[in-house]
C-alpha cells in the first residue's frame, strides 16, 4: 500500500490522510468500549500517536483495518482496566434518512419513517445494535466485527438477522395499520 510506504517516509500528510480515512469508525469502536466521548478520543489518538512513534514497523502489517480496529480495542479495554473513564449516555446509533423528494408530505413522512426506524434501532439489545452499526456505518465484514467483539462469525450473523427482522416488524407494524407501507422503499446499505 502507498499510504503506508509514505507513512513508514515520515511523511506527515499520508500520516493525516490515513488518520482522517479511518478516524471516525475508529471513534465508534472505542466509543462502545468507553462510553465516553473525551476518553473514546484519547483511546483513538493514543493509537494514531502509537502508529506514528513506530511507523517503521507498519510494513509488517497484513491487514491495516483489522490492524487499527484491534489496537483501538486493545486501548479501550486497557483504559478500563485502570478506571480511567467516566459514563456518558451518548447515542451512538443515529441514522439519518434523506428524502429524494422535496414534497412537504413526503419530507413530512420520511420524517416519521426516520423516528420510527432510529426508534427500532434505539430498542435492539445493545451487542445486537452494536453490530448492526458496525456492518451498517462502519461497513465492516462478519469477520472483522467478529474478531473486535470477540463473537463467532455465526453470532454476527444472527445480530445482523435479529436486528433486520426487528426494525422490519416495527416499520411494517406502523405502517401496515396506517396503509402507507407502499410509500416507503427503506434499503440498508
Amino acid at each position: 500500500m502507498e499510504l503506508l510506504k509514505k507513512i513508514i517516509e515520515g511523511d506527515e500528510d499520508a500520516f493525516r490522510r490515513l488518520f482522517d480515512m479511518y478516524y471516525q469508525r475508529l471513534f465508534h469502536v472505542a466509543l462502545y468500549f468507553m462510553k465516553n466521548r473525551q476518553s473514546a478520543e484519547e483511546v483513538v489518538a493514543d493509537v494514531f500517536f502509537i502508529i506514528w512513534k513506530r511507523k517503521e514497523r507498519l510494513g509488517e502489517i497484513e491487514d491495516l483495518s483489522n490492524y487499527l480496529y484491534t489496537s483501538v480495542k486493545n486501548q479501550a479495554l486497557q483504559y478500563l482496566k485502570r478506571n480511567i473513564y467516566k459514563e456518558d449516555n451518548t447515542d451512538l446509533y443515529s441514522i439519518e434518512y434523506i428524502a429524494d423528494e422535496t414534497n412537504p408530505e413526503v419530507q413530512l413522512l420520511s420524517d416519521e419513517c426516520q423516528t420510527l426506524i432510529q426508534e427500532a434501532i434505539n430498542s435492539l439489545p445493545p451487542k445486537c445494535k452494536e453490530v448492526f452499526r458496525l456492518i451498517l456505518s462502519d461497513k465492516l465484514t462478519h469477520k472483522q466485527i467478529a474478531a473486535l467483539l470477540d463473537i463467532s462469525e455465526k453470532t454476527v450473523e444472527a445480530h445482523i438477522a435479529n436486528a433486520y427482522k426487528k426494525i422490519s416488524a416495527s416499520v411494517n407494524k406502523k405502517y401496515s395499520s396506517k396503509n402507507l407501507l407502499g410509500q416507503f422503499f427503506i434499503v440498508f446499505v
